[in-house]
């Protein structure tokens, strides 16, 4: 099995946003980039990301921080998302955030059985993180 990430390039991308609006599956201005958008969050239960781009099905993944390092492929916590523009996806969270502290919010895409977040600890060869020009798409959530 192949450790790599699933890897996207910004002309892959593109060229997926084209090939998209000519089948009618979404519309050239719904699939952009890969990209997480967050604002700082109340501790708690949750944590509700403002925008997340995907140009497939996948997941939206919250991993912990600690000593200022993501803790993978261990999260926190995860949700669907749908290709295309998903605003204010909320994540129900296994461990309260508290005030002060930040998580790491990560896209991966559905790759296993469909459905089922399968990425974690002795599987990372389904459901992996998304890689644009060498860097895992994720986005930093403070907690407030």
């Amino acid at each position: 099995m192949s450790s790599t990430f699933f890897r996207v390039t910004r002309r892959g991308a593109a060229g997926l946003v084209g090939a998209l609006a000519l089948w009618g599956a979404a519309a050239a201005d719904e699939v952009a980039e890969p990209s997480i958008s967050a604002s700082p969050q109340p501790a708690g239960p949750s944590v509700t990301i403002d925008q997340v781009v995907s140009y497939r099905d996948g997941w939206l993944v919250i991993h912990a921080v600690r000593d200022g390092k993501p803790v993978v492929p261990g999260s926190i916590g995860h949700a669907p998302i749908r290709a295309g523009v998903n605003r204010d996806v909320t994540v129900m969270l296994s461990e309260p955030t508290a005030p002060g502290t930040k998580v790491l919010a990560m896209l991966h895409v559905d790759t296993g059985r469909i459905g089922s977040y399968e990425f974690g600890p002795g599987s990372t060869d389904v459901d992996r993180p998304v890689v644009l020009d060498g860097k895992p798409v994720v986005a930093p959530v403070p907690i407030r």
